[in-house]
């Protein structure tokens, strides 16, 4: 081949392969925008989970009431009632733009926030974590989320983990099938062999 045919080849090479990388960019963006069985099977599952304990997981509705709480029990000055106090002992706003999270009341201003998640923002806080641990198992999920989320429990993560395709298929071993042993009947001792 001359110069010039290995250039234009290589330019084809090379457009395919943009292609192929905003492809993968559409298809992410299209699989963010759209929610799947899985996340909307796994919000099912934090639910069931959060009638049966309501200590870790907080739902849109309260995750709003408590950061309208914890505004006005900042606001009254005077007498403040005993959920006021807890509310403002316990969490904390965070102003993001225009956007309010709920946040780990800190000891030190120049503390690391602590986030609280909602349920319904819980899958994709899981899948972000992840996907940049490498489809990790629970721990190295929990080592990460535990540096920036309050509460994100083992459980979610292990349900998450059951939904994951990839996990499912790498963890999926091949059946091993065993040598089958025939005995050999006899009457007396030593009197027949088999060679294999």
């Amino acid at each position: 081949m001359n110069y010039l045919q290995e250039v234009a080849q290589l330019r084809v090479e090379l457009s395919s392969a943009y292609m192929e990388i905003e492809l993968t960019q559409a298809t992410m963006e299209l699989a963010e925008q759209q929610p799947t069985d899985y996340e909307n099977l796994f919000q099912r599952e934090l639910y069931k989970v959060f009638e049966k304990s309501k200590r870790h997981l907080i739902p849109k509705e309260t995750y709003n009431k408590t950061i309208e709480g914890l505004k006005t029990a900042a606001q009254e000055s005077s007498s403040k009632s005993r959920h006021g106090y807890y509310v403002l002992g316990k969490y904390e706003v965070l102003q993001c733009g225009d956007v309010e999270k709920l946040i780990k009341k800190r000891r030190m201003p120049d503390e690391r926030p602590m986030y609280y998640v909602s349920i319904e923002e819980t899958f994709d806080v899981i899948k972000r974590a992840h996907i940049a641990t490498g489809h990790g198992g629970r721990d190295r999920m929990v080592k990460h989320l535990t540096e920036k989320y309050a509460n994100i429990t083992k459980d979610a993560l292990k349900l998450f983990k059951s939904y994951c395709e990839v996990c499912q298929k790498k963890n999926k071993r091949p059946v091993v099938t065993g040598v089958v042993v025939c005995p050999i009947i006899s009457n007396e001792f030593n009197s027949r062999g088999q060679v294999d």
